[in-house]
């Protein structure tokens, strides 16, 4: 079975990459083309997608040929290409990573286990062989770096353009406990380890990694451009900018960052002290949060935050400060189940199993 590439959207900077680019066709989804066979890419199909602001990337996996390719379309405002400062006008650039070295040694096969992007900067985990034929797991990352989401030398930060135009490492891991997920807000990284803490790079001029460190039971995590959201214990934490209920708790928007802390979220209804939360999953967008809730019948879905864009589905344009019930409504019941939620910049997104009758 073949995977295919569907896209629709603004296309502006080629993010989209070969779909035509007119009015009617941004509103419709458009299959994509990405000219494998031309590229010298046969038997390699798309496994892996995720977005930044104008930028869009692609894992490609082909069994037979080793080593992942991936890929990357759109802008390149902070090197969030991956392929360097200077880039000629093609349908999609290929990320390189034949310049990264551990203890010495080049990398043999590189296979990419999950990437996120966040506004402007990308981490990607991956599974690389050395020429020794060790394996490691490393962090690797590229785009804006200015307020130290990437890590690195603190002698760029805050300078007035830094960024990573190529991919650098960001860890490499040889420790019992290694990152297992990474959430990525506009300029902070939070990273997810087995043992169930948190670590996290970045700005927290908004109170979006206080306190992340006292907690040692994390199950899930999430960040909106400026907060951070995990679920701790079966608990779901909120922490960071609230200008718009982000937080969803009784806490004023124009409370002060130096007043903020990780603090539950004020859902209604109980939550289990356990790993296995009622809120089993949480969708963040730029700055608002929608909440999949499993372990009532029908399932739930809820959400807070930022609403300018009528993207909680309420009929209204008006932030919603503590969260509310988006899904099942009286005029949804029959549709179907919620079984999957996406969130992105004043948009919602809720897969729905259909009902049988």
């Amino acid at each position: 079975m073949r995977n295919h590439l569907w896209a629709c959207g603004d296309g502006a900077f080629g993010q989209r990459g070969n779909c035509e680019m007119n009015s009617h066709d941004q509103v419709v989804f458009r299959r994509v083309d990405l000219n494998l066979t031309e590229k010298g890419l046969v038997g390699y199909q798309p496994r892996l997608i995720c977005s930044a602001w104008e930028t869009s990337y692609v894992v490609l996996s082909c069994d037979e040929k080793g080593s992942d390719v991936l890929i990357s379309m759109g802008s390149n405002d902070f090197g969030d290409l991956g392929v360097g400062q200077t880039v000629r006008a093609e349908l999609y650039h290929t990320v390189a990573f034949d310049h990264l070295r551990v203890d010495g040694l080049a990398l043999d096969l590189v296979k990419v286990i999950s990437m996120t992007a966040g506004q402007h900067h990308i981490i990607a985990h991956v599974n690389v062989r050395l020429h020794d034929q060790s394996h490691r797991n490393l962090l690797v990352g590229w785009g804006a770096a200015r307020h130290g989401q990437l890590g690195g030398d603190t002698s760029m930060l805050n300078k007035k353009t830094p960024y990573f135009c190529i991919p650098k490492i960001i860890e490499t891991f040889y420790s019992d406990d290694p990152v297992i997920a990474v959430a990525l807000g506009s300029q902070h990284s939070i990273f997810r380890h087995e043992s169930g803490r948190l670590s996290c790079l970045g700005s927290n001029k908004k109170a979006q990694t206080t306190g992340l460190d006292m907690f040692r039971q994390v199950s899930v995590v999430g960040c909106t451009w400026n907060g951070s959201y995990f679920l701790d214990s079966g608990t779901l934490y909120a922490t960071g900018s609230h200008s718009k209920g982000q937080l969803g708790r009784s806490l004023l928007p124009d409370s002060p960052s130096s007043s903020i802390q990780p603090h539950p979220v004020e859902l209604p209804f109980n939550t289990k002290p356990s790993p296995d939360s009622n809120v089993f999953g949480i969708a963040c967008g730029s700055e608002h949060v929608i909440a999949l809730r499993a372990d009532c019948s029908p399932p739930e879905v809820w959400g807070w935050g930022w609403n300018e864009h009528g993207n909680m589905g309420l009929g209204s344009t008006m932030d919603i400060l503590m969260p509310s019930k988006l899904w099942p409504l009286e005029t949804s019941m029959r549709i179907g189940l919620p079984v999957g939620i996406w969130a992105g910049c004043g948009t919602s997104w809720i897969a729905l199993e259909e009902q049988r009758r």
